[in-house]
């Protein structure tokens, strides 16, 4: 099954486009879905990598504000830090990656799968850069991120980019693959109760 959209997020060691990546989240969807915050973290097409900083060539960054920031987060959120047996190298991260949307999303182009990131220019922006480094092929096309906080402030009415709700149960902050899951249960709830207000109103 190819799934019509994509969420991804990262964790980074800074806040610059030449950031080293922690770790990657990634969970298609679909509008319309009727899913839980277990089933997009578990189910097959969705994906959570932590990659080996050592193995990150000359020209990423790490900063040490974004440093400090990580020893302020949750312990269960800053075990991305820690050298894990899983952790595998960036070129072989941004190969899976590509690889794994090729055969889970419709084709990242024009008027087809949509990648959704929390600010674009963030995810987007490290990622492209990283691609870019190892002198890749990135798995999208020309101007194909959608920003969840955009998404959320416009079927909710916000200004940041949030809604105030209660986390699912086990959700990690700053797990990329936990972060990437409730954005797009956000998502999915938004969307459905703009529909429902819309045919309610026809």
């Amino acid at each position: 099954m190819h799934y019509e959209n994509v969420t991804i997020d990262i964790e980074s060691t800074d806040t610059a486009n030449t950031s080293k990546i922690l770790s990657i989240g990634v969970v298609p969807f679909n509008w319309g879905e009727n899913v839980s915050f277990d089933e997009l973290c578990n189910r097959e097409s969705s994906l959570y990598l932590t990659l080996d900083l050592s193995s990150f060539p000359a020209g990423f960054t790490e900063s040490a504000s974004t440093m400090k920031w990580w020893e302020r987060q949750g312990e269960a959120a800053r075990h991305v830090l820690a050298p894990s047996p899983t952790d595998i190298s960036i070129k072989d991260a941004l190969l899976k990656l590509h690889i794994h949307l090729c055969a889970h999303v419709l084709p990242l182009t024009k008027d087809g799968g949509q990648v959704f990131c929390r600010g674009y220019d963030f995810d987007g922006g490290i990622l492209e850069y990283a691609y870019e480094q190892l002198e890749l092929l990135t798995p999208w096309t020309y101007n194909r991120f959608r920003c969840v906080r955009t998404a959320i402030d416009i079927l909710a009415d916000s200004r940041n980019g949030y809604v105030v709700e209660k986390n699912p149960a086990g959700f990690i902050k700053h797990h990329a693959l936990h972060d990437a899951a409730k954005d797009t249960l956000t998502m999915l709830a938004l969307n459905k109760a703009h529909r429902a207000s819309s045919n309610t109103a026809h």
